[in-house]
């Protein structure tokens, strides 16, 4: 929404859009070693031995993609005698769907993406907007400090601006939401600042209201955007300086009169209910209009209780202080500020979290929590990490490519305990247990080919459900003023019939209670609890079906670009009048309209699956097209990668079981293990769903079967930890893999998929 005022403050802070120089790949990679080394050396510390290929396709498959590789990945990486095919792989892997399902995962944690940010399912399309966001900006490749602008400064509507998730996501708080901004984007935690001075680092509780005061006026909104229904509805079109107001039609808004028995304060509930479906979807920015006051109980000599805060830069933060120019936007300024290649922090911290990521620990420890005594376990690397996320423009992928191609990262792991506070040297990446997605989504992999897909049922799903957010503001917001004062009457009248049929019902049921009869005291909760529907239903009936009919009638007339300049919209309404040839729709069936065209494709998509698979497997047996039929229902609506599912999953689910973070606090995930998991892995239905004939483990182990039992536990091995068994392995498993029964086989598979080495990175 801001791109063109970004444009002209990036300058004033060191910042072109022009790309500058690209760092050399392998001179980077060198760069990375020979710092890595020469502290190793001081240190008198040798470097593990160079990773085999086993292990080096199986770790980046899982930092970079996020799941174990396919056995047909590993043993087309292993085969190959391509001198620089672990370069190859890592280009491969970083353009792949599956560098940017695993990154989301990484980024949704920090973020504390949730699917119902605040207000339940209400916030749901703002987070489907802010997932469609984030998603595109990773497979886009958006430079960093972009994206950091967008979601700081945005503003608008979850349907064209997906960012604003960053602000709905901490609703009514921007107190808290500055406190997450400092912790993930400069690495400092001022929480504690938030209510009085830090006990232990130097911000104070002015600091923090200076800081604030730039974003305090991102204020998320249920109100009506447009100014001449809100005039309307509650100016009563008498604006202060007593001229009346033009509306688009021509004509002026004017105070309405009320009917007999409806009050100025059954207009403002009716309105209530009428923007309701609304909720949590609107940002706006005002921070050039509210100010943010010190609070009643501030207790320090450098200002009073209740005081007005100007936005101001700290000075151990910059020496600019006050960054905000007459006629700007303090919110615009401060993102400026923020993502500048001036301001140290901010490259420091991106930089830092991405060598953790690969490497298991970062140059700076804990990554959040950096003041000015922090001292980097190498200082020179630290640098030439920043300087490499400068100079290519803040891509990402262009420090992740460096450091996946040093032979730092490319060393067997460190399998040694790091205590708290202990210097780490990097003689090799930190042997990690995967996070509960990677564990997750690896078991995706197993399952079913293509585990990088992104779910087109998912993406379906989002796509309806912020066009339905689209339509119904677009539908209120094509009302005329005088419209929605007629209409906001109805619905008030409609609030009272309600009320006195509830009060009724109660009174009913106080009786019924009293007599002992169920039958009646279920029918009065009947009505009680059904009154959320029904004025649902009546505001749909009486508001939006009418702005939304209006939208039908000019598209069958071929005029609503008269209405709306957006093509897509329009074209989106014009087909789903002229599916249903003409006929009068209320919103929702047509909504419903248009997530059938939507899912025609994937429900032809899972007909030619069926069809292919019936003919590999040679099913033509009713019945066993019955439970393939199911099977795939199940594996494409249930098994999916994590980023592809509702965050976080449900209390119970496999990925909370495992550690997933609850996303309240920034990077809230374990990787701690519980009888829970063990329980789950022993008893649960994802392992006994592994064995269905129609899984890829299970095909390949079918395959193996025919080759013997050594085939059988290659295949485990290489499925499961992309190498073959040792010689002891092979001993151990075979009496058990040579028997003929599946079930035997599945035994060598659970075996070794509840070995420590499935579920740690080495």
């Amino acid at each position: 929404m801001k791109t063109i005022s970004l444009c002209i403050f990036l300058s004033s802070f060191g910042l072109s859009l022009a790309a500058s120089a690209a760092p050399d790949l392998k001179a980077t990679a060198a760069k990375i070693d020979e710092l890595v080394n020469a502290k190793l050396a001081k240190e008198k510390i040798t470097p593990n031995k160079h990773a085999s290929d086993e292990i080096f396709v199986r770790r980046v498959y899982l930092d970079v993609a996020g799941r174990i590789p396919t056995i047909q990945e590993t043993t087309e990486f292993l085969k190959s005698s391509d001198a620089d095919k672990r370069g190859k792989l890592i280009d491969k892997l970083l353009a792949s769907d599956g560098y940017v399902q695993n990154f989301y995962n990484y980024w949704a944690d920090i973020l504390r993406m949730k699917s119902q940010m605040v207000g339940g399912g209400q916030s749901l399309p703002a987070f489907y907007g802010y997932s469609n966001w984030l998603k595109s900006s990773l497979r886009d490749n958006k430079p960093y400090d972009e994206m950091v602008r967008e979601v700081v400064t945005a503003d608008g509507k979850s349907y064209e601006n997906g960012a604003i998730g960053f602000y709905i996501r901490d609703y009514n708080m921007p107190l808290d939401n500055m406190a997450v901004t400092t912790q993930i984007f400069l690495g400092t935690s001022m929480v504690c600042a938030q209510c009085h001075n830090h006990p232990f680092d130097k911000w104070t509780q002015m600091d923090y209201y200076q800081m604030a005061a730039h974003t305090y006026g991102m204020t998320a909104s249920n109100g009506l955007t447009n100014p001449l229904l809100a005039q309307a509805i509650y100016g009563g079109g008498s604006p202060k300086n007593g001229k009346a107001v033009k509306n688009r039609y021509g004509g002026t808004v004017t105070k309405f009169d009320l009917p007999e028995g409806v009050e100025r304060k059954d207009i403002g509930r009716a309105m209530s209910e009428i923007l309701r479906p609304l909720r949590y979807n609107n940002v706006l920015d005002q921070t050039d209009k509210k100010s943010l006051a010190l609070p009643h109980d501030y207790q320090y000599t450098d200002a009073k209780p209740k005081q007005k805060i100007d936005p101001v830069i700290p000075a151990s933060f910059s020496k600019d202080g006050k960054i905000v120019k007459e006629g700007q936007q303090p919110i615009t300024s401060y993102a400026a500020w923020m993502t500048s290649k001036e301001n140290p922090r901010f490259t420091t911290v991106i930089a830092n979290r991405l060598w953790k990521k690969l490497m298991g620990q970062g140059l700076i420890e804990p990554v959040d929590e950096i003041t000015d005594s922090t001292v980097p376990s190498n200082p020179q690397l630290m640098s030439l990490l920043e300087e490499t996320m400068k100079s290519s423009n803040y891509d990402m992928k262009a420090v992740l490519r460096a450091i996946l191609n040093s032979q730092a990262y490319q060393r067997e792991a460190y399998t040694k305990d790091v205590e708290l506070g202990e210097v780490y040297n990097f003689p090799g990446p930190l042997l990690r247990r995967m996070s509960a997605e990677q564990i997750w989504d690896s078991m995706v992999a197993l399952y079913k080919p293509n585990p990088d897909h992104p779910s087109i049922e998912t993406k379906v799903e989002a796509e309806i459900t912020l066009r339905r957010i689209e339509w119904l503001d677009r539908a209120l917001n094509s009302l005329t003023p005088q419209q929605l004062q007629a209409y906001s009457v109805k619905v008030a009248l409609k609030q009272k019939e309600l009320a006195a049929e509830v009060r009724t019902a109660q009174e009913r049921m106080e009786a019924a209670s009293k007599a002992k009869d169920e039958d009646a005291i279920r029918e009065a909760r009947r009505l009680i609890q059904s009154q959320r529907k029904r004025i649902d239903a009546a505001v749909d009936a009486i508001v939006y079906d009418t702005g939304f009919k209006r939208f039908a009638e000019l598209a069958r007339e071929g005029k609503l670009d008269e209405f709306t300049k957006d093509e897509a919209f329009a074209k989106e309404v014009a087909a789903v009048i002229k599916a249903k040839n003409g006929e009068d729709l209320s919103m929702e069936e047509a909504l419903g309209i248009l997530a059938k065209q939507r899912r025609a494709r994937l429900q032809e998509q899972a007909k030619a699956r069926m069809k292919a698979d019936a003919e590999r497997f040679a099913v033509d047996d009713k019945n066993e097209k019955a439970s393939l039929a199911a099977w795939e229902n199940f594996r494409d609506t249930y098994m999916l990668r994590a980023a592809d599912l509702r965050s976080p999953a449900p209390n119970g689910h496999f990925l909370r079981e495992f550690g997933q973070s609850d996303r309240e606090l920034v990077e809230n995930s374990n990787d701690e293990a519980s009888v829970s998991q063990a329980l789950m892995l022993l008893n649960g239905k994802i392992f006994s769903n592994l064995m269905n004939r129609y899984t890829s483990i299970s095909r390949t182990l079918d395959k193996a079967k025919k080759e013997g039992g050594d085939a059988v536990i290659n295949a485990v091995y290489l499925s499961l930890l992309s190498r073959k068994a040792t010689p002891e392995e092979h001993a151990l498993l075979k009496p058990i893999a040579d028997n003929a029964d599946a079930t035997d086989r599945g035994d060598v598979l659970w075996t070794v998929l509840n070995t420590r080495q499935f579920f740690f990175i080495q």
